[in-house]
C-alpha cells in the first residue's frame, strides 16, 4: 500500500496524538478517548476506565502512590 505524503504526515501527527493522551494525560474526554481506541483498541482497554459523564481514566499515567503523596505534601504545607 502506497501512502501518499499527506497520509504519511497524516499518521505520524495521529500517532503523536495518541502518544501524547496515553502516556501523558490522566483524564481522557469521550473524544480523545474515541480517538484512542481508533488507534489501538487494546491498549486503550488496558488503560483507560470509564469513570462516567464522558471522562475517562487513565491508568497508564495515573498513580495512586503519587496521588496519596500529592495529598500529603499539601496538607502539610510542603
Amino acid at each position: 500500500m502506497n501512502m501518499t505524503p499527506e497520509e504519511i504526515y497524516n499518521a505520524e501527527q495521529d500517532h503523536k496524538e495518541y502518544q501524547r493522551l496515553i502516556n501523558t494525560v490522566v483524564i481522557l474526554t469521550q473524544a480523545e478517548y474515541e480517538f484512542c481506541k481508533a488507534w489501538d483498541d487494546e491498549e486503550t482497554w488496558k488503560y483507560l476506565f470509564d469513570l462516567t459523564g464522558g471522562r475517562w481514566l487513565n491508568t497508564n499515567v495515573y498513580s495512586e502512590a503519587e496521588h496519596h503523596d500529592h495529598i500529603y505534601r499539601m496538607e502539610c504545607g510542603l
